[in-house]
């Protein structure tokens, strides 16, 4: 194929994305978190507050250049007369699902109920994340 030096770097901001915001989801569920449950309530509020104020921007941003980039990718196979195949339109639905799910979970106020099955729904993300990563992997090399 014939890809533009702009298509691959904005190819390369979305894999990297993707790569910060899978990590580190999968680094608060099987590390961060189960650390700071093991502290005493007042240090564990303390490490999940520094943890969530390191960590929000890193995630919103990782979703707002994922979206960007895939809304450049669509625009484009549109754009060619390529049309939107239905795997990718079903990734689309999945990495919505998933943002929902992070920007919920992240939220400083609100989606307590969510908040409150928070392990559960990371673990949902993270293979949310490899149903994802599978498809954009086929609809790339389908």
């Amino acid at each position: 194929m014939n890809y533009s030096i702009g298509n691959v770097i904005v190819t390369s901001v979305h894999v990297i994305s993707a790569i910060l915001a899978v990590g580190g989801v999968a680094f608060l569920k099987f590390v961060a978190l189960p650390y700071a449950e093991s502290l005493p309530d007042d240090d564990k509020q303390k490490c999940m507050a520094a943890l969530r104020a390191r960590f929000v921007p890193v995630l919103h941003g990782s979703f707002a250049m994922l979206f960007l980039t895939g809304i450049h990718h669509i625009t484009r196979l549109i754009r060619t007369g390529v049309g939107v195949p239905h795997i990718l339109m079903f990734k689309i639905v999945l990495s919505l699902i998933i943002i929902f799910i992070g920007v919920a979970l992240t939220k400083k106020t609100g989606f307590e109920g969510m908040k409150a099955k928070r392990g559960g729904l990371l673990t949902l993300n993270l293979i949310l994340a490899a149903i994802v990563v599978f498809l954009g992997i086929l609809v790339t090399h389908g």
